[in-house]
């Protein structure tokens, strides 16, 4: 009987030890409608990118309408050509005059122009005549997408809808001083310049028309520090002139100590040629353009996959590198090396700026007008 017994129970041991010993049961595959994975997100970006390259190279050529310089156009076709191949043509001229030739040629059935880089104001021209796309709709590329590698978080729009977008941050000279006349640090705040002693020692570009003074007045002065504000420094007397030049000089010469909305590039000409006067970037912030730094896309483009490896590629690290190198002025992107800019020119961390845009544009239309009657001009 002990045999009989003991028999089964040594059997029924040695079954529970080899099955806590068995491998586990492999789990079941994943449902074909669960999410996807972030490799076969990538490897689905990478197969269109992938595609849009060799189709690109194909095409050989993507056209672009621009306003720039022939250095600044030599580096972009070095650059794209070096990396893939494929050449870039430029359609060159002012911004009424390129928007004058889309519409020409739209109207005669011929798409030919693949995107185009201009103004702020050019821009938002070409959007409302309809020749336009969503820049997204172009994107590809992980890196462009992502609001990090942007200043600020984020993508950086003229327009709400998303049609069109800056490449270049430039920062403007707010006002400049003779220094023999009056230390920067006196003049350091907007609220500085209503101090009694600079009545009538003040010169201002003219508000009323495109350029510098419109810039400073209706857009940084009138965003940051209100339409009292402006009104207030109105009555300081203020000398206007419409030159550029000339604004510069007198304050280089001494004839006035402040010179508010001088043009940049007029008042380095002075800096480097001796003359004692100095810009000055106000604390409480001041306007940031893209210059000629603004970028759309086509709709309907002559060469569509061309003109997709160039967005993606102007927009990368690589292509905004290149740009921003030729044209001496800081990138929108973040990661964009800017040791080659001035140092006066570069926006400072933690600082309030206006950022030009689409809104902005339309309000200093309006504030222009009125800047006639605050500032008296004829």
């Amino acid at each position: 009987m002990r045999r009989t017994v003991r028999f089964p129970a040594l059997v029924l041991l040695a079954f529970l030890l080899s099955a806590s010993c068995a491998p586990e049961a492999s789990p079941a595959p994943a449902s074909p409608a669960g999410p996807k994975t972030a490799a076969t997100s990538r490897a689905s970006w990478e197969l269109e990118w992938e595609k849009v390259v060799a189709e690109a190279k194909k095409e050989k050529t993507v056209v672009v309408y621009s306003i720039m310089g022939a250095s600044q156009r030599e580096a972009l076709q070095k650059g794209i050509k070096d990396k893939y191949g494929v050449d870039l043509e430029f359609v060159v001229g002012r911004g009424t005059e390129l928007l004058a030739r889309a519409r020409a040629e739209r109207t005669a059935g011929l798409y030919q122009a693949d995107a185009v880089m201009g103004g702020a104001t050019t821009m938002k021209t070409f959007k409302e005549a309809g020749f336009l796309d969503p820049i997204e709709t172009a994107i590809i590329l992980p890196d462009v997408k992502d609001p990090a590698n942007w200043a600020g978080g984020r993508f950086p729009f003229f327009d709400k809808d998303r049609y069109t977008m800056a490449f270049l941050r430039i920062l403007n000279a707010d006002w400049a001083v003779n220094t023999q006349m009056v230390r920067p640090e006196e003049v350091g705040s907007y609220r500085d310049l209503l101090d009694p002693k600079w009545k009538g020692k003040m010169t201002l570009l003219d508000p009323s028309i495109t350029g510098a003074g419109n810039l400073f007045i209706n857009t940084a002065a009138w965003e940051l520090m209100g339409e009292d504000y402006v009104r207030a420094l109105a009555k300081q007397d203020l000398v206007i002139t419409p030159d550029s030049r000339l604004h510069t000089e007198s304050v280089a010469r001494g004839k006035y100590a402040i010179g508010l909305g001088p043009d940049f590039d007029i008042l380095g000409e002075f800096k480097r040629a001796g003359a004692p006067v100095k810009e000055v970037h106000p604390k409480e912030g001041g306007a940031v353009g893209a210059g000629t730094g603004g970028f759309g896309v086509f709709s309907r483009p002559g060469h569509p996959n061309a003109a997709r490896l160039f967005v993606n590629w102007f927009l990368s690290r690589e292509g905004q590198t290149v740009i921003a190198r030729a044209t001496d002025s800081s990138s929108v992107r973040a990661d964009v090396p800017v040791d080659h800019v001035n140092p006066d020119r570069l926006p400072a961390a933690g600082v309030k700026y206006v950022l030009e845009d689409e809104e902005i544009i339309r309000l200093r239309g309006e504030r222009q007008l009125l800047s006639k009657e605050i500032f008296g001009i004829r």
